[in-house]
């Protein structure tokens, strides 16, 4: 008979419930070394689940690092490329709206790429953008956080590939086609633009605006984005409670026409 399964396609737990005792209970120690080999799998899956669902409901990896018991660069190698695998796939029925301060953070993103003298408009720059648009959500967000322009830029040129040395982009003189209307992003800046749009179905939102962008930055850990906040001492949490307070207070922007995150 094939065991049953939970809907997320996991044995139930009283069968993990079941290896544990048997892995303490056992008289034989084979048999003992045979269930807690099995249960270790049936763990990890579970711990594979647990970390999906506090990603879905906007844990930063630093929070579900802590909750394992982990180190957050441990967490992340270790279920990162999983992740990133399932990011990959399209997400079902979803058309946005994307509306106009989103567009404007990133013209302005592009900007300051071109300002910084980079090659590509990088995750760092997407950040800087999200300041200097100032009609949206996240700007309100940000600047309620003491986050100003002159700040982020600051900790954006500590974090880019000057600091770095960054090989895939080691020469900074931006080529001669570089206009802001040009710039190529980044993998991670394009990664945060297709981010920004599950981060709107996460909400529930019909329209992809700046507070999903800005929710999108955050969820990798290993972007410049996310270590420009880190020397401000910005975390995820504060971000995300801050825009909800934001949010519940109301706002808004006009809607553009639908296109996907890449177009932006």
């Amino acid at each position: 008979m094939t065991p049953s399964t939970s809907p997320s396609g996991r044995p139930p737990r009283d069968e993990t419930l079941a290896l544990a005792r048997r892995a303490v209970t056992a008289t034989q120690p084979t048999d003992s070394l045979r269930a807690i080999s099995a249960l270790r799998r049936r763990l990890d899956a579970l711990e594979s689940d647990g970390v999906d669902a506090a990603l879905k409901a906007g844990y930063s990896w630093r929070v579900i690092a802590e909750a394992i018991g982990v180190s957050r660069q441990s967490a992340h190698r270790k279920h990162a490329p999983r992740v990133a695998a399932a990011k990959k796939a399209p997400v079902a029925g979803s058309r946005l709206v994307i509306v106009g301060p989103a567009r404007v953070a990133v013209v302005l993103a592009r900007q300051e790429a071109v300002i910084a003298r980079s090659r590509v408009v990088g995750t760092e720059h997407l950040l800087t953008g999200l300041v200097r648009e100032r009609d949206g959500l996240a700007a309100k967000v940000l600047q309620a956080l003491g986050i100003t322009l002159d700040k982020v830029r600051h900790c954006a040129q500590a974090s880019s590939d000057r600091a770095h040395g960054d090989p895939e982009t080691e020469d900074l003189t931006p080529p001669a086609w570089a206009t802001p209307s040009r710039m190529p992003f980044s993998r991670r800046g394009r990664e945060a633009l297709e981010q920004s749009l599950r981060e709107a179905v996460r909400l529930g939102d019909e329209r992809l605006d700046v507070e999903h962008l800005l929710l999108a930055l955050t969820r990798d850990p290993g972007s410049r984005a996310v270590a420009c906040l880190d020397r401000l001492r910005i975390t995820t949490e504060m971000l995300e409670q801050e825009l909800a307070q934001t949010r519940a207070a109301g706002g808004g922007g006009s809607t553009a026409a639908l296109q996907p995150p890449g177009a932006l």
